[in-house]
């Protein structure tokens, strides 16, 4: 004979297994695109230092205030850091 209270249960089981389940997998993708995030932005400082390190070679190329304003921005890039 058919227990109907333990059908019910081992479904509502099944139900909150699933449910876990499609929190555990939404919290990992997540995680993943944070890293994948943090990686981008790693790569593009990197290649924003490399850019200003050829720049500064030329900066006494530049007019006074654009070269303040060079300046400027590097040191608020360091910060960064």
């Amino acid at each position: 004979m058919l227990d109907i209270p333990k059908a019910i249960e081992a479904i509502g089981d099944a139900f909150k297994s699933a449910a876990d389940y499609a929190k555990i997998a939404k919290k990992r993708q997540s995680e993943t695109e944070i890293i994948k995030e943090k990686r981008q932005l790693k790569k593009a400082a990197n290649t924003a230092e490399k850019i200003f390190r050829i720049f500064l070679k030329y900066i006494d190329e530049l007019s006074e205030e654009d070269r303040e304003k060079v300046e400027d921005l590097l040191k608020d890039f360091d910060k960064d850091d």
